[in-house]
């Protein structure tokens, strides 16, 4: 059987877990910060990237160039590997599948397979979670490729930010809607929407409301999902880990009383990716279950 690599770019916050295994890789992001510049996941660690966010004034992440991911898929295909499993964050948000079509036309001798997750940051984690899954059991590539829709609709993921400010300071929103957001104490859930853009679910007053929102999301979405179920967390600053928390302390009561206790989860905090673009003062909650089992 050929050798086979997994690569994940860091806009789909591949956790700790999935990046222990050996088969599988990261492609980061570049993330700016003023003047300075960084690959996530390679150059820059979290504790500077949370220690520099506040006292910057221009952040930004974007798609490594043609030339990187082209040394990256070089760099795989020394080390042994024949294909490649490429897991990319939704293309409605990102050019960086295009880029990577771009790339892999220019690498020889390697078979590369290019997923769209759809999805974004721990929902497109936990899509990747299973997709390895899957793979690891002995299924099929192709077999895999063809569970993509069910698995993409299997993945939900939401977001809080807890302000407007970093939305507003590096463009994502125009700076009166965020000082109206922050006088009315408004604060966005955000998800994917069907097509693979990000959207506001819904707005909340109050983090309090917020959390419970997010937990009554999760569990609503599980109810008629009982096969491998997942939980994928992820937060910018502690008081961010800490309302994650408690979103998980409520989804847990409850979720007992409708069906089984027993998740996988993982966690970890935000990659810089994520936060240069709703800002690092944020979490995410993202679940995963099948209507029937897919392997």
């Amino acid at each position: 059987m050929a050798s086979q690599a997994i690569l994940i770019d860091s806009a789909c916050a591949p956790s700790p877990e999935l990046l222990s295994k050996s088969q599988v890789f990261q492609l980061g992001m570049k993330i700016k910060l003023d003047d300075q510049h960084y690959t996530d996941g390679e150059d820059l660690d979290l504790e500077h990237f949370y220690g520099q966010i506040d006292k910057v004034k221009d952040f930004s992440a974007t798609p490594p160039l043609v030339r990187d991911i082209k040394k990256t898929c070089e760099d795989l295909k020394k080390k042994g590997y024949s294909s490649i499993i490429s897991i990319h964050v939704s293309s409605k948000m990102s050019k960086l599948i295009e880029t990577c079509e771009n790339a892999g036309d220019m690498v020889s001798g390697v078979d590369i397979e290019l997923i769209d997750s759809q999805n974004l940051s721990v929902g497109a984690n936990l899509i990747a979670e299973r997709v390895i899954e899957l793979i690891d059991i002995g299924m099929p590539t192709n077999d895999v490729i063809s569970l993509l829709p069910e698995i993409r609709k299997s993945s939900y993921m939401q977001i809080s930010l807890s302000t407007l400010k970093y939305p507003v300071k590096n463009k994502r929103i125009g700076r009166v809607q965020g000082l109206l957001g922050a006088m009315l104490k408004v604060r966005p859930i955000l998800g994917l929407d069907s097509d693979g853009y990000l959207t506001t679910l819904t707005t909340e007053r109050g983090g309090n409301r917020v959390v419970e929102r997010i937990a009554e999301n999760a569990l609503s979405f599980l109810e008629k999902r009982p096969h491998n179920r997942k939980i994928c967390m992820t937060w910018g600053f502690d008081e961010n880990h800490q309302q994650v928390g408690r979103v998980f302390q409520s989804f847990s009561q409850h979720i007992g009383k409708n069906g089984d206790r027993h998740f996988n989860v993982s966690k970890s905090r935000m990659w810089p990716t994520l936060a240069c673009n709703c800002g690092p003062e944020a979490y995410g909650f993202a679940v995963y279950g099948e209507e029937h089992p897919l392997g």
